[in-house]
């Protein structure tokens, strides 16, 4: 049982990230336990305002999120193993209040859940590194045999760092995640004028940073919100 806000959720097994045969560096996303069985005591009570096949239905959407939202998590900074945290979070914080997100707001909603909980890991871990002295490396990383990607997604990842959290997200879910303009306005409730300005200014710091990556020059990190 998962206790989120004055609920509590019948789930208590971890979500299972594996990487699929067919295409390498891929990863999939699936739950360890049947959807069926995700349930909160509200949605057991006889007044439930949706049926339980809308809201099979309705969790159905949300878990078809999941590994768009463990992406989201990785590139913002946080590593897999935190990322899979989150959207594991994420989730079950959405399905707990199912009933209170708008039909076709479930993907917003769990973005807006996966940003809040992204600062708070990323938030934690300056703390530990101001503390300690020492840098916290993301738990669960696994080296790449293939040493080109690798090396890529290194200077990706140490690029990502040049930008602040909001930058970041619209520079990771447009250019990375391929979504449009009008998409990300909405799933980060933000004004089309705000996320294209977020965007040209993403883009001049992550093209600096890279051209610095690449001459062997440090690059401070942008500012966490």
């Amino acid at each position: 049982m998962i206790k989120t806000g004055t609920s509590w959720i019948a789930w208590d097994e971890p979500l299972v990230i594996t990487t699929t045969d067919d295409a390498p560096g891929s990863t999939a996303i699936r739950l360890a336990r049947p959807l069926g069985g995700l349930v909160d005591a509200q949605a057991r009570s006889p007044g439930e305002s949706t049926t339980d096949v809308a809201r099979e239905a309705r969790l159905e959407e949300l878990a078809s999120h999941l590994e768009f939202l463990w992406r989201f998590a990785c590139r913002m900074g946080v590593g897999e193993a935190a990322a899979e945290d989150i959207a594991q979070e994420a989730f079950v914080v959405a399905a707990s209040r199912l009933d209170a997100i708008l039909p076709g707001k479930e993907r917003s909603y769990l973005v807006s859940v996966a940003v809040h909980m992204v600062r708070r890991e990323r938030t934690r871990r300056a703390r530990h590194e101001e503390l300690t002295g020492e840098p916290s490396a993301p738990a669960g990383e696994q080296p790449d045999s293939r040493l080109d990607e690798a090396r890529a997604r290194r200077l990706l990842d140490a690029s990502l760092e040049a930008l602040d959290d909001g930058l970041r997200a619209v520079f990771v879910l447009h250019e990375i995640e391929e979504e449009t303009m009008a998409d990300i306005a909405h799933l980060l409730d933000l004004p089309p004028g705000t996320v294209a300005s977020r965007l040209r200014r993403a883009r001049e710091a992550w093209k600096r940073a890279t051209e610095q990556l690449k001459r062997g020059l440090p690059v401070s990190g942008g500012r966490r919100r």
